[in-house]
């Protein structure tokens, strides 16, 4: 399970241009801010309106892909 995690901190790492440390960090303290900084200016927009707009992230929230990622990044230890 460790093993999805460290590969999904590289994979956000690349695509974001950020160490993965500063990923986990960010992720942890709930920082969605520090993770946009470097994301690609429509995806970091469209991320916005999703967390600014609760029914969105309500949504979000309760579909079966952020499902699986809780249940994996909970489970990484």
């Amino acid at each position: 399970m460790a093993d999805n995690v460290n590969k999904l901190y590289e994979s956000l790492s690349k695509q974001l241009n950020m160490p993965p440390g500063q990923i986990k960090s960010a992720a942890s303290e709930g920082n969605a801010e520090a993770l946009l900084k470097n994301a690609d200016p429509d995806a970091a927009k469209r991320v916005s309106e999703v967390l600014s707009d609760p029914e969105k992230t309500k949504r979000l929230l309760e579909s079966p892909q952020a499902q699986a990622l809780m249940k994996l990044l909970n489970n990484k230890g």
